[in-house]
């Protein structure tokens, strides 16, 4: 999929080319494609029958997070 990704933000493909791509059926891929979107890969999918295309979004991109601080030892207490 990533060979089919795009800076647009409509990203697709052919679903017979794309699945025999991944080594599935086209069935297979359609799970595939919901799994990515309960994974957050993917914000969502369709198939357009008439075309047979298959079109993705992308989430949008993250900010990156600011780097942490070291954490530091915590005091042990004496007994």
């Amino acid at each position: 999929m990533a060979a089919h990704t795009c800076a647009q933000a409509r990203h697709s493909a052919d679903l017979e080319i794309l699945a025999r791509l991944c080594g599935h059926s086209c069935h297979q891929t359609e799970e595939l494609l919901d799994r990515l979107v309960a994974a957050c890969a993917l914000t969502g999918w369709h198939h357009q029958r008439e075309t047979d295309e298959v079109v993705w979004h992308l989430p949008a991109p993250q900010p990156p997070a600011p780097p942490r601080a070291p954490a530091r030892p915590r005091p042990g207490r004496l007994r």
